[in-house]
């Protein structure tokens, strides 16, 4: 019995490592097609992805984008405001106003050139489009500006009279 009982355990050793081992071929089998299943799935997704974008193309290639409304971003305001402006809007309106003397164009008819304050356009943290008049003729002008410590810079860019 002694004799028995060694080859007894090595016996059942030898199935249970035969289990385990079979048990891991399966895993790994498992393992294997899944992974080939889900490269399938991912190849099926990008197809579909690359048809709708095709399909979505041809309905919008003749659409009309919508125009960006010019002004200023809520990021450009607190930029502008950190940059000592208040109402940044509102602050480059009155300063341009207050500043005829920019206006590249003499008046006529004994008239005094001024920028008309509702004409006043900011159209981003750099550009102003400005209305000026002087009651007989009326023209529009494009200027930069640039904002520092509070004090606003302005440089005409380009005006004409309409």
């Amino acid at each position: 019995m002694s004799d028995e009982s060694p080859r007894h355990s090595r016996t059942a050793e030898r199935l249970v490592w035969a289990g385990f081992m079979v048990f891991l071929v399966v895993v790994m089998f498992i393992y294997m097609l899944r992974g080939a299943g889900l490269e399938q799935d991912l190849a099926a997704a990008n197809e579909e992805n690359l048809r709708l974008q095709v399909h979505l193309a041809r309905y919008t290639d003749r659409e009309v984008q919508v125009p960006a409304d010019p002004g200023l971003t809520n990021a450009e305001v607190r930029r502008l405001q950190r940059l000592g402006l208040a109402n940044p809007v509102q602050a480059l309106r009155d300063d341009l106003v207050a500043q005829p003397e920019l206006i590249p164009h003499e008046p006529v008819l004994g008239g005094r050139m001024y920028f008309v304050p509702d004409g006043v356009h900011v159209l981003n943290e750099r550009w102003v489009l400005a209305v000026f008049e002087d009651g007989h003729i009326r023209g529009q002008a494009l200027l930069q500006y640039d904002v520092a410590y509070g004090n606003i810079t302005w440089q005409v860019m380009d005006a004409y009279l309409e």
